[in-house]
């Protein structure tokens, strides 16, 4: 099974703020910390964003960005926090995307999207993985 965490953030987003709300995640599913193998998974041009690299660091979890059309691609049940820009919420999608959707019926979100002040996640796994 795949896990993925989707994360969405305006730019500037403290470090901070990013940790807290991944330990809602973990707290809301359950977990004590995040199983083997999770990611972190973003837009592309949110890469360079420090408060992400930094989360992802103190985490010890690796930040994977994902291109625009894999984010397009993803279809999810909640509208997007900034329309306009022309993507799904990059929580949701990052996190279905990074498990394999939509070539993958398999991946499903775990934890819809939550929202910090600057930020969003959501989690999503998959089983079956297609090559």
């Amino acid at each position: 099974m795949t896990t993925a965490v989707g994360i969405g953030c305006r730019r500037g987003v403290e470090t901070a703020e990013i940790l807290d709300l991944l330990a809602q995640a973990w707290s809301r599913l359950g977990w004590s910390a995040p199983p083997a193998g999770l990611t972190l998974n973003t837009l592309a041009g949110k890469m360079d964003e420090p408060g992400l690299v930094q989360a992802a660091a103190t985490l010890g979890l690796p930040l994977l960005g994902l291109r625009e059309d894999a984010l397009r691609a993803v279809t999810t049940s909640t509208p997007s926090a900034a329309p306009g820009h022309g993507l799904p919420p990059v929580a949701e999608a990052a996190a279905l995307a990074a498990c394999g959707a939509p070539q993958n019926p398999n991946a499903r979100l775990i934890l819809a999207r939550i929202q910090g002040p600057g930020s969003t996640c959501a989690v999503a796994c998959s089983e079956g993985i297609l090559p």
